[in-house]
């Protein structure tokens, strides 16, 4: 077996790649000066360094961000802020459930997002609303990160982190029009149009735009293409006093994908070694003809290193349709998001520096997912349905049997009732008897068609009252959300993997879930200036308070017993503070200190699955304690940061065993959701510019170092033996815990002390562009540290380093090219083989390669 470091071994070998890694960071461009709120010179530059707040704060201008490849979704362009790392499964960020979005210990789900003010409410890809669905990444002008703690004005009900700000520009008083084409690899297209209406009225401006992106996930060369339509449309009114803006917003958002695969970590190995699953083979394409027997999970093309492996293509004509490969082929692997977002914005200006800003939203959401389910297991659901209720006629199958009452098999034997051979026929079948043809109520391969969504509104305000010395904020924010999720399993036609839904065979269902929820937040922030101005004191403090309700089938067992469950929580603290410094040094420095307490409320998730047992009021809430500390400024025309910080997580929610001694007893040993302990995090970042003195070249860059760990060992199962059988004894890597039960043993992970799964120790971006005439070049890297992809700190991937390049052409004025631009975008530029963490667990993480080398040839125009 091969050995890995420890943690703190891992983290000494990683300091040595630092000063190495410090040539990637610290680099910029030279800029021109604006005025800042603190009094300091702020910087056009690549990742404005944050001046003027008392927490970690960078932001993207993503005008000047020129050199983002085209159809990037907005998640992923954050990459280059510090302390932000993004792993996606594709080039562009486009499968959602891929994305792993994470600003120092927190991934996206803990962080507080907004677009324009409007909170996104969470952005899970099934409950939620992912910003890149929202938005069209061309109509942003700036995405703001705090990487500590979003101040107490965000509205959020699961950050624990910081935030994620994303502004859209605003139309031009100019009227005109932009148009812009993209095709590269992977069959990619990318179409955007904008139409700016100018000056319709006296201060009444507006525009409208639409955009189509589609391109081959891995796997699917000709056979199915992941694709997004998105149009959007705002409108600003300013009246003729300045006392009052009136925006309106509306994003239409449409796409489909496809799920992707991966490799569990030991077959990567295995591959890698030349014997995937015991073949003696390594990178080659594995069909289930030429190697049958593998599990219906496990074919796939492995060429190229691994970076065809997509879902499961083959149709598998040696087995019966719905079964084995053919229950999962790729076509029921696929998930579609429909959303409509409205909002208003009322920005009001009163006298004697007097403010106050309102938002008013409303989104609708319309999603489905598919998958295939083997002709078996559906078989098993109908029989125990009826089992539970004979007389329920909701089910197209029906159990067959003879005239005496005899339960009867597909072949005419009498069998056990509701056993695994007794026959489901189609309505009509008559009662069996010699003669009698048996008719399948399952004639083969089946599918779910889950459908989900729902809608939700709220408003947020936000009132301020400034004077000489001081800033008030006062506010609050109020939203309501439905959800509904219902996952139906149906024939398909004919049995075919290839068969439409027959949506008038139902089957089972796993669960109708239906989620009303209620948020408040409450908001009350000051600011006061002393020494002269020098030194800003911020004190806040926001309340929140989160009900829930669910109701439905929120089980597959529940739909058996045909009874439906109502369950009812709330979660809230009234107060969650923020205290910060921010104190001007010069006329080019700052240094600022910032502490925060922040809650997160439970997904719904733990509602809906929580078992008969279990308490859902047991479960409490996420918190986390967050500390910033750090220096900025400019030197010269340059500028920089440098900032450290701790992030104390307690509470965490994960699925797993249930103590003996728990409040919840009588759910011993089952996985249910609870609270199961803390991660600690600490780190220092540092990011700016430096003007290099060459014409025309520009550099800017980031590093990060942050050391994340698991502070408690973590419950795997409860043991339970017979009097006098010897203590059980637990694998490398767990111990064994005697409990008040003297014949009751805790397994637990050893996991204290161990690596949060998937974060490096190391980080760091640069880029250079250098602009001649009317030539662009720009080229860029990222150095990413290795990572372990189970908890267990076992399974451990390399680092990598990745260089992007690209190159453009802008027409140069009074020329017939005036108002053109193409240009030539290249990532992973010198086509490594690089290998990313899919996901992590326990003992066993999954793997994804890279797709290699990314042309992107865009042509764009302006009129």
């Amino acid at each position: 077996m091969c050995s890995h470091p420890s943690s703190g071994e891992r983290s000494k070998s990683t300091l040595a790649k630092a000063a190495a890694a410090l040539l990637l960071a610290g680099l910029s461009f030279e800029s021109v000066a604006q005025d800042s709120g603190s009094g300091m010179e702020v910087f056009e530059t690549f990742t404005a360094v944050g001046q003027g707040e008392s927490r970690a704060n960078n932001s993207l201008d993503l005008e000047a961000l020129e050199i983002a490849m085209p159809g990037a979704l907005p998640e992923k362009m954050v990459d280059k802020i510090p302390g932000v790392n993004v792993v996606t499964r594709d080039p562009f960020g486009f499968y959602e459930f891929g994305n792993d979005v994470r600003v120092r210990a927190f991934n996206i789900a803990n962080l507080g997002v907004t677009l324009d003010g409007v909170p996104v409410g969470t952005s899970d890809p099934r409950y939620g609303s992912p910003i890149g669905r929202l938005v069209d990444s061309q109509n942003l002008t700036t995405i703001k990160v705090s990487q500590g703690a979003g101040d107490v004005t965000t509205p959020a009900y699961q950050a624990l982190g910081g935030s994620l700000q994303y502004f859209t520009k605003d139309p031009s008083k100019e009227q005109g029009a932009y148009v812009s084409a993209a095709y590269g690899s992977f069959d990619h297209i990318s179409l955007f149009a904008k139409y700016e209406m100018g000056e319709i009225a006296p201060g009444f401006t507006g525009y409208v735009s639409g955009s189509h992106f589609e391109f081959t996930p891995r796997g699917l060369d000709g056979l199915g293409k992941g694709m997004a339509r998105r149009y959007e449309a705002k409108f600003k009114y300013e009246l003729p006093s300045d006392k009052l803006d009136i925006t309106y917003a509306i994003t239409y958002n449409d796409r489909d994908d496809f799920d992707t695969a991966g490799l569990d970590f030991g077959e990567w190995q295995d591959a890698e070694a030349g014997n995937y699953r015991g073949t003696g083979q390594g990178y080659i394409e594995y069909t289930p003809w030429d190697y049958p027997g593998l599990g219906d999970f496990n074919y796939g093309d492995l060429s190229d290193q691994g970076r065809n492996l997509g879902p499961v293509a083959y149709i598998d004509s040696s087995v019966g349709a719905g079964e084995g490969t053919n229950a999962i082929y790729y076509d029921k692997w696929r998930n579609g998001r429909m959303d409509t977002l409205q909002r208003f914005n009322f920005d009001f200006d009163f006298e004697d520096g007097k403010s106050m800003e309102v938002v008013t939203y409303y989104q609708d959401k319309n999603n489905y997912g598919l998958w295939g389910r083997d002709q078996a297991y559906a078989q098993t659901q109908v029989r125990a349905a009826y089992m539970n209720d004979p007389s329920r006629t909701d089910i197209w199958g029906q159990l067959w049997y003879d005239a005496d009452g005899n339960a009867i098999g597909e072949d005419g034997t009498i069998v056990t009732e509701y056993g695994e051979d007794h026959a489901i026929v189609a309505p009509g079948t008559p009662t069996y008897a010699p003669g009698v043809d048996f008719v399948p109520g399952v004639p083969g391969r089946t599918a779910r068609d889950e459908n989900f969504g729902g809608h939700r509104y709220g408003l947020t305000a936000s009132y301020t009252w400034e004077t000489e010395n001081n800033k008030l904020i006062v506010g609050g924010w109020y939203e309501f959300d439905h959800h509904g999720t219902e996952r139906p399993n149906y024939n398909l036609d004919g049995g075919s993997i290839l068969g439409d839904f027959r949506y008038d065979q139902f089957n089972f269902t796993n669960y109708t879930r239906y989620i009303d929820q209620d948020v408040m937040q409450f908001w009350v922030q000051d600011t006061w200036t002393t020494m002269d101005g020098d030194l800003e004191v911020i004190i806040g403090a926001k309340a929140l308070t989160l009900d829930r309700d669910a109701n439905g089938f929120l089980s597959i067992g529940e739909w058996l017993k045909n009874e439906e469950t109502f369950r009812s929580t709330k979660y809230e603290d009234m107060f969650l503070p923020q205290f910060g410094l921010l104190y001007t040094l010069n006329d080019s420095s700052e240094v600022f200190f910032n502490y925060s307490e922040n809650m997160a409320t439970p997904t719904s998730g733990t509602i809906t699955t929580a078992g008969d047992t279990f308490n859902p009021d047991i479960l409490k809430p996420e918190y986390s304690e967050n500390f910033d500390i750090g220096i900025r400024g400019n030197i010269g025309s340059s500028s920089y940061t440098v900032q450290a910080y701790h992030v104390s997580y307690t509470d965490r929610i994960l699925a797993s065993a249930v103590p003996i001694d728990s409040a919840n007893a009588g759910a011993a040993g089952n996985s249910v959701y609870q609270n199961v302990g803390g991660v600690d995090s600490w780190g220092v970042e540092a990011s700016g510019d430096i003007a290099t003195g060459i014409e025309g070249l520009k550099l800017s860059g980031s590093i990060a170092i942050q050391e994340t760990t698991f502070q408690e060992d973590l419950l795997d199962s409860v043991v339970f033996i017979a009097e006098g059988d010897p203590v059980p004894t637990a694998a490398e890597g767990y111990r064994v815990e005697a409990t008040s039960d003297p014949l009751a043993y805790e397994i637990y992970e050893a996991i204290g002390g161990n690596d949060l799964g998937n974060t490096p120790f190391l980080t760091a971006n640069f880029d250079a562009i250098y602009t001649k005439g009317d030539w662009r070049f720009n080229f860029g890297g990222k150095f990413y540290d290795d990572v372990y992809v189970n908890t267990l700190n076992t399974q451990q991937l390399d680092s990598y380093t990745i260089f992007d390049g690209g190159i453009a052409y802008t027409g140069r004025s009074d020329t017939p090219l005036e108002g053109w631009k193409v240009s030539l975008n290249v990532s992973n530029l010198f086509d490594q083989y690089i290998w990313y963490a899919r996901s992590y667990n326990d003992e066993d993480g999954q793997v994804l390669a890279d797709r290699g080398r990314n042309f992107v040839l865009r042509m764009e125009t302006k009129f």
